[in-house]
């Protein structure tokens, strides 16, 4: 600790957290599930030997925030050996850096995870839209600002569950603990300033 403050910390002109992490887990198979934002944002998804998806990312890596669900079951066994017991396991992540880790609490706002049933608008070319807008992001780029909205509330609107809900609520029951942590770290550095 005396070598850290005496070669590193002295040297510090701006302390603060650069980057913050929030996880959240859930038993429930996540693979068809689609993250949507006011902005637009790349997709890249990493399919399974069965076919199906097992890594999406939302997002560039050195954006201010970056999305990440994984199966976190097939992780575990492929990285440690570790067997889990439930039948599914998956993980949202969400990577906030620069001024968006100042805004953790609100991370949320412009942000839904959710699970479209594309075959739930009556009219078939709505249909065939929503499945195209959700399969081939780039489309997204194709659409004037009145048809993105009409699809983005479409989407909202045949997704029965919204993840981000209930990732909202979590943080909203662990928000004074997560602050104390954070308060607490950053004073920890102070101190060894």
């Amino acid at each position: 600790m005396i070598w850290l403050k005496q070669n590193i910390i002295d040297y510090m002109e701006d302390d603060g957290f650069t980057r913050l992490d929030l996880a959240f887990d859930f038993e429930d198979d996540l693979s068809d599930y689609y993250a949507m934002t006011d902005k637009a944002v790349k997709k890249t998804i990493f399919y399974g030997r069965n076919g199906k998806p097992e890594t999406k990312y939302f997002g560039v890596r050195d954006s201010n925030r970056f999305i990440r669900i994984y199966n976190k079951k097939q992780e575990r066994k492929d990285n440690a050996d570790v067997e889990v017991m439930s039948e599914h396991l998956w993980r949202v992540e969400i990577e906030l850096k620069r001024d968006m880790v100042d805004y953790w609490n609100d991370c949320f706002n412009d942000l839904h995870i959710l699970k479209p049933d594309w075959t739930s608008p009556e009219k078939l070319n709505e249909q065939a839209m929503v499945y195209m807008l959700i399969h081939e992001e780039g489309k997204w780029g194709e659409l004037n600002k009145r048809t993105k909205y009409k699809y983005k509330k479409i989407i909202k609107e045949i997704s029965p569950i919204d993840l981000t809900e209930i990732m909202k609520l979590t943080l909203r029951e662990n928000e004074k603990q997560l602050q104390k942590q954070i308060d607490f770290w950053h004073r920890e550095f102070r101190f060894w300033e």
